[in-house]
């Protein structure tokens, strides 16, 4: 009932969104017009719209209604005018299952009999017999026009005034119409006759057996066996259709096979029932299940000796996709299920006999195309190509410029190849390049079905961002679609193995490699993976990357062994563009490990690299070291063949480093950017830049350092989750006064993670410049020097009534300041009050007998900072609360003073 209101509400837009199919609106359609209207009333929905859906006038459904038909779907009821009941199950009927297999032809003439009244405007054959009860129209027309309807007596006859009797019963309706027109003519001068049938007769006849509603029914002369069927809702659930038969005076007048009217048109066994007819339907016979790619897959009835070639018949023949050469058939030999493969394009297969409880299935042909090459990664037309003798890569990618996309690596290419029954993967590189150029050795010749992988030369999305350009990345985008198409593909090619089921989405496929990776990661294999061996997250992959191309076919050809037993996987790591694993593809060589690697780096060692091999024997393992010149490699001047599981460590330049860069601001002579060496120190760079300007403020200097900076930022999260635990620990536990309110924690964690890490380094530069060296500052890569202008102001924090600077007055104390800024809050803890100096040192408030008394040592000097903390006893004793604020603060004070330059 809910899928029929989605039909009726689709008419006017209400329902949109649950739009019927076109198999509910044809249903809906077969229903009589009344009980459409029904329908719609019950639903609220205007029953003129109905003519939508059916495509006819308003004006025209009175005429509908009035030629309305006798018959309605099976469970419908009437009511005491004769109008039709909505059926309790017809929401099943517009919602069962499509795809199960039913019987053929019972759907037909499944049908409801309103009533059994013969049915008076049917054309009339020639050869109907005339009964007792029809009724002829005879028209005179000559010297006077007349008109009368006759109808034959008990006696056969009928009399025409004038003429008198005419004994027409017995008479087919063709030599009736010439009796009378030539008694006409003879006896009556001046006239003739036109004539026609009237009303037809009712007959009754039983329909007994295997009927939906066998029983006595009152029909027209002219029905025949189907028609009589039709009325009687057709057939039971075990009811024949092969052999319906017409029993007249006890003996069988015609033996109806439905299927030749079902299945060729054939009606000429249909024949005409005549008053006491009896149609009888036996049990059906045995059944033979066809599905698969058939065109109409069901239960199909036997009848004598027919073989799988009717089966096929029955079934409208074989879908385009059927795999005819090895179709399934299953049977029931001696209380067993047995299976077995017969060929279909064979004739003696086809005539073989088929037996009851027989399932024939018809597959699918497989999806991989014969006579094709995939291509496959950074080119302009990924898809397949057709394969012929002699092909060759060239024959595909014919021009660089045209057939890779920009971002494509020139020298590393794959041709995958499925190889013996195993289907084993073997693997041929190639230089992209000299391949496209025509050079033999690159320019490999190609096997049908080959896959043909270009890779990118970038491993993530955010290198290809920064070195290609808006234009190019737009064009890609155009046609991602079709790219992530051809790449779902050739994931699939090799996946197959690995998932259940070949419907398998890309999701499914992704987390099974995932597993797989988890239980045996490749770089295990050869001992701990090398430090340049970063592992990057999938969806910052490049689209056509390294890990994602080769991830298919490394974990199917994982499960693959050499000749020697070893893994066909080889390392590289090191001083190369791109570690990590590789599969050992055929002639594999250092030289060739190096172009899948994306090549050397400018760090590389040139006289030296180092291959380890293990070696594996009967009983124990072997590990040896290669010695490899990569200069000669590089030059092609020599080799080394590799084997699965080796690893090839090319070494750094000894004492190589990469540009370090240091970065000088402010009250500097020549502030900048400036490349260092390794060991170089601070002093040695200040020099180089000249020293410090006549306004340098150098008590005051910032060193942070990005190392230092990642450590506070983790210390912060630290901290935080502390914080959160101790306040819920007092929280259960019943701990403290309970004065901080759930949100003052919420914004102190916000304060505490929001605030910017410095990665400050503090230091004493002018003793530090002052120490001729000693304990010197050794520079890293990123560090920084601020350096301000010479300050005259003292800053204070923190729980006081005012937070600001003040002009610095050597003559004031700390508690001065602070009577300044109104004095401490409630929440200060005046015990722990302390100074953050202007180099970054902090001096802490020692206690005493004076008030705000330091040590002997101790003054406030130009650009410090005094920091009046909160009091941890205010705040449920949680003593991560002072280290938090403390945190707070002190960064502040680092950050205000990096500002001010």
């Amino acid at each position: 009932m809910v899928l029929v209101a989605s039909t009726l509400g689709s008419i006017d837009s209400v329902n949109a969104q649950s739009m019927p199919s076109q198999s509910q609106i044809e249903q809906l359609k077969s229903l009589p017009r009344s009980q459409q209207e029904a329908l719609a009333r019950q639903f609220g929905i205007d029953p003129s719209m109905l003519d939508q859906i059916n495509n006819q006038s308003s004006s025209s459904s009175d005429q509908k209604q009035e030629q309305e038909s006798v018959v309605f779907p099976r469970g419908t009821r009437f009511d005491d005018n004769g109008d039709p009941i909505i059926p309790e199950d017809l929401e099943e009927q517009f919602t069962r299952d499509k795809d199960e297999l039913k019987p053929f032809g019972y759907e037909l003439f499944a049908g409801e009999p309103k009533s059994f009244s013969p049915t008076g405007y049917a054309p009339v054959p020639s050869s109907y017999i005339m009964g007792v009860g029809d009724t002829i129209k005879v028209q005179l027309f000559g010297k006077e026009n007349r008109s009368y309807d006759l109808t034959i007596d008990r006696e056969g006859k009928v009399v025409i005034p004038d003429l008198g009797e005419l004994n027409v019963a017995g008479l087919s309706y063709t030599l009736m119409q010439e009796l009378i027109q030539s008694q006409v003519k003879e006896r009556l001068i001046g006239f003739n006759a036109a004539v026609s049938m009237g009303e037809l007769r009712s007959i009754q006849v039983f329909i007994a057996g295997e009927a939906y509603k066998p029983g006595s029914y009152t029909i027209s002369s002219l029905s025949t066996i189907s028609q009589a069927l039709y009325l009687a809702g057709g057939f039971s659930d075990i009811a024949s259709l092969r052999s319906i038969r017409l029993m007249r005076a006890g003996e069988v007048v015609s033996d109806f096979d439905l299927y030749d009217l079902l299945l060729k048109g054939d009606a000429s066994d249909d024949k005409m029932l005549q008053s006491g007819d009896v149609v009888f339907i036996p049990t059906r016979g045995d059944m033979v299940t066809v599905k698969g790619e058939v065109k109409r897959p069901a239960l199909y009835e036997l009848k004598g000796d027919e073989t799988l070639k009717d089966a096929i018949r029955f079934a409208g023949g074989s879908e385009d996709s059927a795999y005819l050469s090895s179709a399934q058939l299953q049977r029931i030999v001696k209380g067993k299920r047995l299976i077995s493969t017969v060929d279909l394009t064979s004739e003696r297969h086809l005539n073989k006999e088929l037996q009851g409880g027989d399932v024939l299935t018809l597959r699918e042909v497989s999806d991989s195309l014969d006579n094709s090459l995939l291509l496959v990664g950074a080119v302009t037309r990924p898809g397949h190509y057709e394969w012929y003798e002699g092909i060759r890569l060239n024959d595909v990618l014919r021009d660089s410029r045209h057939d890779l996309l920009e971002q494509a690596d020139l020298a590393y290419g794959l041709v995958v190849r499925e190889t013996g029954p195993q289907r084993d993967l073997s693997l041929y590189q190639f230089n992209v390049a000299e391949a496209i150029s025509g050079i033999t050795e690159e320019n490999l010749v190609l096997e049908e079905r080959d896959q043909i992988v270009i890779f990118s030369r970038y491993q993530t999305e955010e290198q290809e961002e920064q070195q290609l350009s808006r234009f190019t990345l737009t064009e890609q985008e155009r046609q991602a679609d079709e790219r992530q198409e051809m790449l779902a593909e050739y994931r699939q090619a090799f996946l197959k193995d690995l998932v259940q089921s070949k419907t398998a989405s890309e999701e499914d496929e992704r987390k099974r490699l995932e597993e797989e990776r988890q239980r045996t990661p490749l770089a295990d294999l050869f001992g701990s993976p090398d430090e340049d061996d970063v592992d990057i997250a999938d969806e910052d992959l490049a689209l056509y990357s390294r890990d994602k191309l080769l991830e298919p076919i490394m974990q199917r050809i994982e499960r693959q062994r050499t000749s020697n037993g070893n893994t066909p996987l080889v390392y590289v790591a090191g001083e190369v563009n791109h570690p990590g694993v590789y599969p050992l593809v055929e002639n594999a060589s250092v030289s060739r490990l190096l172009d899948a690697a994306g090549g050397v780096k400018d760090s590389a060692y040139l006289k030296r690299a180092e291959v380890t091999r293990f070696e594996f024997n009967k009983d124990t393992a072997q590990t040896d070291y290669l010695s490899v010149a990569l200069k000669d490699v590089l030059n092609g001047e020599a080799d080394v063949p590799l084997q699965g599981r080796d690893r090839l460590n090319v070494l750094s330049i000894p004492e190589w480093q990469n540009t370090y860069e240091v970065t000088l601001k402010g009250e500097v002579r020549f502030p900048g950017t400036y490349a260092i060496k390794r060991g170089e120190t601070l002093t040695q760079l200040i020099e180089r830049a000249g020293g410090f300007t006549d306004h340098a403020f150098i008590e005051g200097a910032v060193f942070t350092r990005e190392e230092l900076r990642k450590q506070e930022q983790e210390r912060k999260k630290i901290l935080a989750q502390e914080l959160q635990r101790e306040v819920v620990s007092n929280m259960l536990t019943g701990t403290g006064d309970s004065r901080v309110s759930y949100s003052e924690v919420r914004t102190l964690l916000a304060d505490l993670l929001s605030a910017e890490p410095v990665g400050r380094l503090i230091m004493d530069l002018p003793k530090l410049l002052a120490g001729n060296g000693a304990n010197n500052v050794q520079l890293k890569d990123g560090d920084t020097l601020h350096v301000p202008s010479r300050k005259d102001s003292i800053s204070i924090m923190g729980e006081v009534q005012m937070a600001t600077s003040y002009r610095f007055d050597p003559e004031l104390t700390v508690d001065e300041y602070i009577s300044r800024s109104g004095g401490t809050k409630e929440k200060a803890d005046e015990g722990r009050i302390y100074i953050v100096k202007a180099n970054g040192a902090i001096e802490r408030y020692e206690g005493g007998s004076s008030w705000f008394s330091f040590s002997s040592n101790s003054q406030l000097g130009p650009g410090d900072t005094i920091i009046v903390p909160m009091d941890t006893t205010y705040t449920e004793n949680l003593e991560l609360w002072s280290q938090v604020t403390g945190i707070i603060y002190n960064s502040a004070v680092a950050i205000a003073a990096i500002n001010g330059l």
